[in-house]
């Protein structure tokens, strides 16, 4: 929750400016179609009608970019369903003049901490243990953000629009650069000195593959915001964070 202030509170007497959606469920363990529902739609529905009956002057909304028309792409068919009706509301709600509604779509997010579920920490530890991995034939482009960078594009993207009157917005988080799988996977076993073995084609790819999904970030780039980070950068500090966590924080290996 941003009050305005220099630092984030949840303290009563401070006045709440703004509301952050970042919570999600992915559908990755069998649930339900419906607790996927009910975690991106349902509950975020309440908060952003909580937000309108308090008069609160922006919601922001974390989306993702399995978010679009390509309803051929059958990877967490559940999850884009459920985060693209709650985007769909929220801009509604945003042109019925209660609050502004800030969609901000983001891209392929990595850095230090994340979740060993992801495609970027598992590939970092199956080379950190010089494992064999099987991959597609890793020609699909993605759009790669840093963390920081990331961080940093949300808090742009609230500080210029918090000022603004009731209405919808959209922001591409990325880099602005695309690349392919296999050019990540080849710079992650080089940076980690793996010995690991690439069976690029062992996998096939998903239906309805996204070819190259890349963020346009003209957006943020109109508020003064561009990517501090490299990818070459990024994997360093991200590789180097997942070996000390592997060696259960005595030393880097």
């Amino acid at each position: 929750i941003y009050t305005g202030e220099d630092t984030l509170s949840l303290h009563d007497a401070l006045p709440i400016y703004v509301v952050l959606h970042a919570a999600t469920d992915y559908g990755r363990s069998a649930q339900l179609p419906t607790s996927v529902y009910a975690a991106n739609v349902e509950f975020p529905m309440r908060l952003l009608e909580l937000a309108m009956s308090s008069s609160i002057r922006l919601f922001a909304n974390i989306d993702t970019f399995f978010n679009t028309k390509n309803k051929e792409y059958e990877h967490l068919g559940e999850y884009t369903l459920s985060k693209r009706h709650f985007q769909e509301w929220g801009e509604i709600c945003g042109k019925k003049g209660t609050l502004r509604f800030v969609n901000l779509r983001l891209f392929h997010l990595y850095g230090p901490g994340d979740s060993g579920e992801k495609f970027m920490p598992s590939i970092i530890d199956k080379c950190l243990n010089d494992s064999q991995i099987d991959l597609t034939d890793g020609l699909q482009r993605r759009d790669f953000i840093y963390i920081d960078d990331a961080v940093r594009a949300i808090n742009s993207g609230i500080e210029a629009e918090i000022s603004k009157s009731s209405g919808y917005v959209h922001y591409d988080v990325g880099s602005g650069t695309s690349h392919s799988i296999r050019e990540v996977v080849e710079s992650i076993k080089r940076l980690s000195n793996s010995n690991s073995v690439l069976n690029f084609g062992a996998l096939p790819n998903r239906v309805g593959e996204f070819v190259d999904a890349c963020a346009d970030v003209r957006a943020l780039n109109k508020i003064s915001w561009s990517p501090q980070t490299s990818l070459e950068e990024g994997l360093r500090r991200t590789i180097g964070s997942q070996r000390y966590r592997g060696c259960f924080g005595e030393k880097l290996c």
